[in-house]
């Protein structure tokens, strides 16, 4: 018999009581801008089908050969500094860390994971097999159950694959060598004068040359000849960023910020220069066909570019998000950001800076010479707060707080003058409670503390004790989100000292303005995400679209209803996404 109508909606009241009605909360995106400044670019290789992959933050960039502008994205869990793809484009190997991440090209998945301690580089052989370079020397690894060989016990300071598999650059302590994949038979070589420092090694078209930068030299290897050397410590060319390209002709093309070079790869003689506005030095790389893969700039920001050695330039495939650090939503609705060029961008303006942070109408930033107040695109400074490294705005934005590494001040939006000053030393983060009565002090090292700041006396945080915490949000409802030191948080109401809730998601951490929603940048299996929590319960309301790396920021606007996150799409290309907040 089923239960009686009354006691069927007793239940459904019960059930959205404790869920909350459907669709109450939903984040939408309005908009994921590409910024100007400089990508989060590490590398970008060709494969030998004539594909393209980018380490673009932490994740691996696909551009497929049929058309190299659509973009396929795999999230890999942190940083990607280098990339090799198998000969047939299968399979990827991304370094991240000390792990060698497996990826699926086609599907954008990752298959497997090894963990290597001192990985210095890996790259495929012309069997599929991975090779792998580490302290522990040189290993052939089977993609397909990990299973390990060491080769050589000798330990690999850089290890760097050609597209086709064939050959591969090994630099081990003095020496440096273009080794046979299949043999390790040793086809050219050299020798530094002490410990080799191997830089972006690049191979030729056809993959029977390298370049590879030692120390402030850039040197040649080619199969069945002697090493020879392109750049010499004494030209002016090596105390700057470069990428050495070695062409079938025997050249090298040499890319330097806004020209070209070319010399003899044999005697290193300049054979032209030609200025190319915009053309970055690095990463760049040769396709089988002997196209080059460059990063390029302009007003606009960075793209990534393929052509001729002649132009490498010729034609833009994608333009490439400029990476920011901060953010804020302006009184008006639009943003400001703060790139990693130190370039604060509100609108049309621009001016050098460190920080930005903005609650409601009131938005600072941090300049070299200290604490400013943002007011239509100008940059007041604040009153005492020259010599400032560091600054936190408060929830509703009428007060911020400024330190240096000797001492702190807390100045109030209103006036203009600074409410308190004390030599407080070694703080990471600083936290001024709504009402600008306490600063919730965590140093680098030792005891977080609360300070009273009308007579500077000071407490332990009001936690479960033994509890260690190295931030602190705290909303118009005095409820705190203390951020812990495995990434997650806790939630406190007003005046308890146990946690109502443990949040998965941590820094950054931000209360809405009207205080009735929390922002926590939230680490998942397929991706990072923005989560949205109740902050009387820490039940999670909703969630973003997953994003393209952990998020530099997350900043409100002053309607509760706009959220700017430091973090672009995952499938997609952006600086930046502002969020729609529904209801």
């Amino acid at each position: 018999m089923s239960p009686r109508p009354s006691v069927r909606l007793a239940r459904v009241a019960a059930l959205v009581a404790l869920l909350g009605p459907a669709g109450a909360v939903t984040l939408s995106v309005r908009d994921a801008p590409l910024l100007p400044g400089p990508p989060a670019l590490t590398e970008a290789r060709w494969d030998a089908a004539g594909g393209a992959h980018l380490c673009l933050g932490e994740r691996l960039v696909h551009l497929g050969a049929a058309d190299l502008s659509s973009v396929a994205s795999t999230w890999l869990g942190g940083p990607c500094r280098a990339v090799s793809v198998t000969p047939d484009a299968t399979l990827a190997a991304a370094l991240v860390g000390d792990r060698v991440v497996l990826v699926n090209v086609a599907q954008r998945r990752v298959t497997a994971t090894l963990t290597v301690t001192g990985l210095s580089g890996a790259g495929f052989g012309s069997g599929g097999e991975l090779l792998v370079g580490s302290g522990a020397g040189l290993e052939r690894v089977n993609p397909a159950d990990l299973s390990r060989e060491v080769l050589d016990p000798a330990p690999v300071a850089a290890l760097t694959v050609a597209a086709d598999g064939g050959r591969a650059l090994v630099v081990r302590g003095s020496r440096a060598q273009l080794l046979d994949t299949r043999t390790l038979r040793v086809l050219s070589g050299t020798s530094c004068d002490d410990t080799c420092a191997p830089g972006r090694a690049v191979f030729s078209a056809d993959g029977r040359s390298v370049t590879v930068p030692l120390g402030r030299t850039l040197v040649a290897l080619r199969d069945g000849l002697p090493a020879t050397t392109v750049l010499r410590a004494s030209d002016p060319e090596t105390a700057g960023a470069y990428s050495g390209l070695p062409l079938r002709n025997n050249t090298v093309l040499i890319l330097r910020d806004g020209e070209t070079q070319v010399r003899d790869v044999q005697t290193g003689h300049r054979e032209r220069r030609v200025e190319k506005i915009g053309l970055g030095a690095t990463p760049a790389s040769l396709s089988p066909r002997e196209q080059v893969l460059s990063v390029s700039g302009g007003a606009g920001g960075a793209a990534l570019s393929a052509g001729t050695p002649d132009q490498p330039t010729a034609r833009t495939l994608l333009r490439l998000p400029g990476a920011v650090r901060a953010g804020a939503v302006l009184a008006d609705g639009s943003v400001a950001t703060v790139g990693r060029d130190d370039t604060l961008r509100a609108g049309p303006r621009t001016a050098p800076a460190l920080d930005v942070q903005g609650v409601g109408r009131f938005t600072f930033a941090l300049t070299g010479s200290g604490a400013a107040e943002l007011r239509g695109g100008t940059l007041v400074p604040l009153a005492g707060q020259r010599g400032a490294t560091a600054l936190s705005v408060n929830h509703w934005g009428n007060h911020v707080a400024s330190w240096t590494a000797q001492g702190l001040s807390v100045t109030a939006q209103k006036t203009g003058r600074v409410i308190f000053s004390a030599p407080v030393a070694g703080l990471s983060r600083v936290t001024v409670s709504p009402d600008a009565t306490r600063a919730y002090l965590f140093p680098a090292r030792g005891e977080a503390r609360v300070m009273l700041l009308a007579n500077r006396k000071t407490f332990a945080l009001p936690v479960t004790p033994g509890a260690a915490y190295r931030d602190v949000q705290i909303s118009g409802k005095g409820v705190f989100a203390y951020l812990r030191a495995d990434g997650r948080t806790d939630l406190y109401a007003p005046g308890q000292r146990q946690p109502l809730a443990t949040l998965p998601g941590g820094a950054p951490i931000r209360f809405s303005p009207d205080s009735t929603l929390l922002a926590a940048a939230t680490p998942t299996p397929s991706g990072w995400v923005v989560a949205l929590h109740d902050p009387a319960s820490g039940r999670e309301l909703t969630r973003s679209v997953p994003l393209d790396g952990a998020p530099a920021f997350v900043a409100w606007g002053a309607d509760s209803r706009t959220l700017l996150v430091g973090a672009g799409p995952l499938n997609g290309l952006g600086s930046v996404l502002t969020f729609t907040v529904t209801p």
